[in-house]
């Protein structure tokens, strides 16, 4: 029978890698953003239905055609970038834009919740803020599904633990 300073040392005493955590935009959101898609759509490319919504010109059944584009843009970029983070023993792994990258935990120098703010228009956007060897990597509400606060909290808990 081990003691247990000898086993805190040795890898083969140590317990199962804590299973992996994510955080994602939820899919009921992206279903959402179809749906305004399709319906804003359909008010741009049916004339009538135009009339009725209101007195839609071509140039502004154009602008509603471009905001479906936005609304399935918006859905299509939730639905692909699926974890957007992902927490577990080997680092942590997450959407920067529109790729995927695998941080190792030597990688991460901090994890901590943020708010970014532009004065002149009131606009306060919570962030998580991922701190890298590289540089920040910045990961928002929307991106998360949730507020980053307790994210961040939690990350930076395993970080200290695992890495």
């Amino acid at each position: 029978m081990s003691t247990p300073s000898a086993a805190a040392g040795d890898p083969s005493h140590a317990g199962p890698p804590p299973a992996p955590i994510v955080w994602s935009p939820p899919l009921w959101r992206v279903g959402v953003y179809a749906l305004g898609g399709l319906v804003t759509a359909l008010v741009a490319a049916l004339g009538p239905l135009a009339e009725r919504v209101g007195s839609l010109d071509a140039a502004g059944r154009l602008l509603v055609g471009v905001l479906a584009g936005g609304f399935w843009a918006l859905a299509g970029r939730d639905l692909v970038a699926r974890p957007a983070l992902r927490v577990d023993a080997h680092g942590v792994d997450l959407v920067d834009g529109l790729r995927r990258r695998h941080l190792p935990w030597a990688a991460v120098i901090g994890v901590r919740a943020g708010t970014l703010t532009h004065n002149r228009r009131a606009v306060h956007l919570r962030t998580l803020e991922v701190e890298t060897i590289d540089g920040p990597i910045l990961l928002t509400r929307r991106q998360l599904g949730t507020d980053p606060g307790p994210v961040a909290e939690r990350v930076e808990e395993l970080r200290r633990s695992l890495g």
